[in-house]
């Protein structure tokens, strides 16, 4: 089965092996739209395209181009995961239509994957946007936080202070820099990572539970050190939440 997760940075495809994440291959989602072609950008997933495949997408003018790719190599047409197909866990949003389907994704695999007891999840997920979403212990979507991603915040710090140093490697660095530079890391990745610790401590506190927390998504790396241990780094959660979201849908068509 093959899971493709259409993102606003990049375009990530998982091939399954019934549960075990075999093979993954990751794109710019631009490159994409701008050549008119994903499988001309990784070869060796055309070469073994199974039958099925899940997918999900926030950027539309990406799915044409997917969707007639795997037609035309032989397989079926997707399935496309909206906020109404079946994920094993209830939502409980007033703007559902405007949810973001990834943000559903990675709530349903976190709850599916690493729920212990009765005890409710709270998933981390760090790309254009950083998401922080509260999913209780009996599988309720609550909602949660839109925050800017390091990147784009990090975008939109020199841009409104352009005589800021902009720099190749935000990594490391120590909390109290000593130099312009040094203190710009400290502030976008250690600062980002204060911002995750205290909000999921807040949402702990108003909810008055100890949650399960999972982070996710291409710059989590960059944070970890700087979180609990307690936290689950899981940098494929959302491939794996469509892989259960497959299986889901052929238990229901059975």
């Amino acid at each position: 089965m093959l899971a493709i997760d259409v993102g606003n940075s990049n375009i990530t495809a998982g091939i399954f092996e019934g549960s075990a994440l075999k093979t993954i291959r990751r794109i710019p989602t631009h490159t994409c739209i701008s050549d008119g072609s994903f499988l001309a950008h990784v070869p060796d997933v055309r070469g073994i395209l199974p039958a099925e495949a899940v997918m999900v997408s926030v950027r539309r003018q990406a799915d044409d181009i997917i969707v007639r790719e795997l037609l035309a190599s032989g397989g079926k047409p997707p399935l496309f995961v909206d906020v109404n197909t079946p994920m094993g866990i209830d939502v409980m949003y007033e703007t559902k239509d405007t949810l973001g389907i990834d943000r559903l994704v990675c709530a349903a695999a976190a709850y599916h994957l690493y729920r212990e007891m009765d005890r409710p999840v709270i998933v981390i997920d760090m790309g254009t946007a950083t998401t922080i979403d509260y999913i209780t212990g009996q599988g309720v979507f609550r909602g949660g936080m839109i925050a800017p991603g390091i990147w784009s915040a990090y975008e939109g710090l020199l841009t409104a202070a352009p005589q800021l140093p902009r720099l190749e490697d935000l990594d490391g660095g120590d909390l109290i820099g000593a130099s312009t530079a040094a203190c710009v890391r400290s502030g976008v990745v250690r600062g980002h990572a204060a911002m995750i610790a205290r909000v999921v401590e807040m949402m702990a506190d108003t909810m008055k539970t100890r949650p399960v927390m999972v982070i996710t998504g291409g710059p989590a790396g960059m944070v970890r050190k700087d979180l609990p241990e307690s936290y689950i780094m899981d940098a494929n959660l959302i491939l794996k939440g469509l892989s259960r979201i497959h299986s889901l849908h052929n238990e229901n068509k059975c």
